[in-house]
């Protein structure tokens, strides 16, 4: 009775624990959406104020550039000072909610050209426009200049903090999917060691001449190269903590290593072309040979480039498969981790989801590289799409 009570509880258990690291995986994945697109719409609302404090200082410029007074340039600079203070108030919203270090001195920056302002307009219309030109001009100077500094600080700690919270929530899903797939082997190893003489009594009742099958029919042949995902999380910690270039090439080694790779290639993207930063697997002259690789060029790398999405490239008989996991910022694609593995290998999931993860922990270190290219992704093709139409 125990036994059939264990037998009926057991799949239960296993279904439970199924859906619930669905769930949690989709609630990640929320998550990771909403820090996102909160990151954009801070980094927007930032470009915005950048753009209003550049026309500033061409406004001061016009200003003095006139030699007289300039009332229609008074009142543009003041209306600019408006539209700086009300852009800030969501950025601001988001700074204090998260506790921003910078939130502080962005306020009282704001602010005080707020002050600025409403003190300016009254002396506009009080007809003292020498003294509104000083107060908008002369007095702002510093606050302007410590305000940008602050932004683009800011914009720097968002994009970090978006990528760190989405390593974290992918290393919280590998850890739950880890944890479901222990639970199933533990099932799968438990139904397997059943005693013998159950065994035969159920096949029994089934049939009056019990046949005799293997145990190896029940299992499920292992893959050729399984990915740890300890390992998994300790090469995304040390690629965190990577503080020197010389480093990089250790951790390829480990990475090549986890994943079963031949070979491995950061390309990192300046302007419209990529160029190979670190390797593992080749030498120089092979990949001297390859050169810099276009934008539009018709391979899964330049695809990867454009399209920011995961290319996988299937080898023919007697050559080598490939990944190409794209290296996301928050505004751009930075570049492309490839990666040669044995065919087949490029189509397990396994191995795609633990390459993409690699590669979003490498934004973190490598984006100081030089800006790529801005066309949206929106405007290319697939790798898969180009390559079916030629």
């Amino acid at each position: 009775m125990k036994t059939r009570i264990l037998r009926f509880l057991l799949p239960a258990i296993l279904v439970a624990a199924g859906a619930g690291a669905v769930v949690w995986t989709w609630a990640l994945a929320q998550h990771v959406d909403h820090l996102e697109a909160t990151g954009k719409q801070s980094a927007a609302r930032i470009d915005r104020i950048d753009v209003l404090l550049d026309e500033l200082s061409r406004d001061e410029l016009t200003y003095v550039a006139s030699g007289q007074i300039d009332k229609e340039t008074l009142t543009v600079t003041s209306t600019r000072l408006r539209q700086i203070v009300s852009e800030s108030a969501w950025l601001l919203g988001q700074l204090l909610a998260g506790a921003a270090p910078s939130a502080g001195a962005v306020a009282d920056g704001v602010a005080l050209l707020a002050e600025v302002d409403a003190r300016a307009r009254e002396n506009m219309r009080a007809d003292l426009d020498l003294m509104a030109a000083d107060l908008l001009f002369t007095e702002t100077t510093r606050t302007r200049q410590t305000l940008r500094e602050q932004l683009r600080a800011l914009r720097i700690a968002e994009s970090r903090a978006v990528a760190d919270a989405r390593s974290n929530d992918l290393k919280q899903a590998w850890t739950a999917l880890a944890a479901v797939a222990v639970l199933f082997a533990w099932a799968l190893l438990r139904s397997a060691r059943r005693p013998t003489a159950a065994l035969a009594s159920d096949v029994a009742s089934v049939a009056p001449d019990p046949i005799h099958v293997p145990l190896n029919v029940f299992l499920k042949e292992s893959p050729a190269h399984s990915i740890d995902l300890a390992e998994t999380a300790a090469l995304c910690t040390a690629i965190s903590r990577l503080q020197a270039e010389a480093d990089l090439q250790e951790l390829l080694v480990r990475t090549a290593t986890l994943l079963g790779a031949s070979g491995v290639v950061v390309w990192m993207a300046a302007g419209e072309e990529m160029f190979p930063v670190a390797w593992h697997g080749y030498d120089s002259r092979q990949l001297s040979q390859l050169g810099p690789i276009g934008r539009s060029s018709l391979n899964a790398t330049a695809a990867a480039w454009r399209t920011g999405t995961l290319q996988s490239v299937a080898g023919e008989s007697g050559s080598r498969s490939a990944l190409v996991a794209p290296l996301l910022g928050v505004e751009r694609c930075m570049g492309v981790l490839a990666i040669e593995v044995a065919p087949g290998r490029e189509k397990d999931q396994t191995m795609q989801a633990v390459t993409s993860l690699i590669a979003a922990q490498l934004v973190t270190v490598l984006g100081a590289w030089p800006a790529g290219s801005s066309m949206p992704a929106a405007e290319v093709l697939p790798f898969d799409q180009i390559r079916a139409s030629n």
